[in-house]
């Protein structure tokens, strides 16, 4: 197979380290990424939104940058520097992201707006604008870090689901429209991780007094739980760079044992059986005997 075909991530004249922009590096597995980027030799690029957060990784030698993934033109900004100084960016790691939680009924559409220009277009914009310079030099490489929530759905997740969805949509697109000029294109889908992300589940609360309220007391008790037992920033880092450096990379890389049980099992049950074992989890899902006031009962007459 040729180095075009492998889409390697080493520069094609070796004349120059290769360079990473990282995005989501104030916590969590973004700074993990960089820490490990830069300590393999990479020109790391970390980015957030807030700076202030970055001061250690410049001191371990990142490059840091401020970049809210959401706005057109610090996207740009950051790019069109990243290159101007290193020549180039080798690779792209879009990791920046977070979860928008409540019910889909309840959840305004300006919080939507939000959950999918952070976790969609952001990604989307980087890639754009990454790409032609990919492109021409035959070499790169594109690490999505979704999430196994891209594979599965859970209640109170909708807005949240919905972006990991698209991203993996589009992530698997672009895999297979730039494999011919050499770039690798990967998904990275952790399960839980043992990270700031518990820090959304403050926002279940605003809809405890509405009609799902019982299932949002059982999703944040779920999270509570679940999170601190899941894998590390660092843990899931190291997957990562796998993507990163594979001769050869493969289109998604599962992490933790949740993601490597949970997203084959979902594969093979039939959804109703699915809907059985989410149940078990938030007993408030399960269906009442009596029909709620007005609801219409469909008979053997057919659908309404």
């Amino acid at each position: 197979m040729s180095r075009r075909r492998e889409a390697a991530t080493v520069p094609p004249d070796g004349d120059r380290k290769p360079v990473a922009l990282i995005t989501g590096c104030s916590s969590g597995i973004g700074r993990a990424v960089a820490l490990s980027a830069v300590g393999r030799g990479f020109t790391t690029i970390a980015t957030s939104r807030n700076t202030e957060s970055l001061h250690d990784l410049e001191a371990a030698g990142c490059v840091v940058r401020r970049l809210d993934v959401t706005d057109d033109a610090a996207r740009r900004q950051v790019v069109a520097e990243s290159v101007e100084s290193f020549g180039a960016i080798d690779v792209l790691v879009n990791n920046a992201g977070y979860g928008e939680l409540g019910p889909c009924e309840e959840v305004p559409l300006d919080r939507w707006d939000r959950q999918f220009r952070t976790n969609v277009f952001g990604p989307v914009g980087l890639m754009q604008l990454v790409l032609p310079g990919m492109r021409a030099r035959g070499s790169g490489r594109i690490v999505n870090v979704s999430s196994m929530a891209g594979e599965l759905v859970l209640p109170a997740g909708a807005a949240y689901h919905g972006s990991k969805y698209a991203l993996e949509a589009a992530t698997e697109a672009l895999r297979l429209e730039v494999r011919r000029f050499g770039i690798g294109v990967c998904l990275v889908q952790p399960g839980a991780v043992n990270s700031r992300w518990g820090e959304n589940v403050p926002a279940l609360k605003h809809y405890a007094s509405g009609a799902y309220g019982d299932l949002m007391g059982e999703m944040e008790r779920q999270i509570a739980r679940r999170l601190p037992r899941g894998v590390s920033p660092r843990r899931a880092a190291a997957v990562v760079m796998r993507a990163v450096t594979a001769r050869r990379p493969r289109a998604r890389y599962r992490v933790g044992r949740d993601a490597h049980v949970l997203l084959p099992l979902r594969r093979l049950l039939p959804s109703a059986v699915w809907a059985q074992c989410v149940h078990t989890q938030f007993p408030s899902l399960r269906r009442s005997a009596v029909p709620a006031p007005g609801r219409t009962t469909l008979g053997a007459g057919g659908r309404r």
